[in-house]
């Protein structure tokens, strides 16, 4: 359910609405927070970094500036 998106919101509301499934933290309170501090040290203990969600719009960017600089690589 959470897999691939950026769920922050949802685990400080202790929720599982896809409405909630964003990483939108404007609203919450100091205890959701607090349990969204929570989740994050459980999952730093658990788990070793592999990657970086980024957002869709910077991927593409990302994309458009690669193909721009394939097609500046000398042949």
């Amino acid at each position: 359910m959470f897999a691939g998106k950026e769920c922050s919101r949802a685990l400080a509301l202790l929720s599982f609405k896809p409405q909630d499934i964003n990483g939108n933290l404007e609203g919450l309170d100091e205890s959701e927070l607090a349990i969204l501090e929570d989740w994050e040290y459980k999952f730093i203990d658990k788990y070793p970094k592999v990657g970086q969600l980024v957002p869709e719009q910077r991927t593409r960017q990302i994309e458009h500036s690669q193909e721009d600089n394939s097609k500046m690589k000398p042949e």
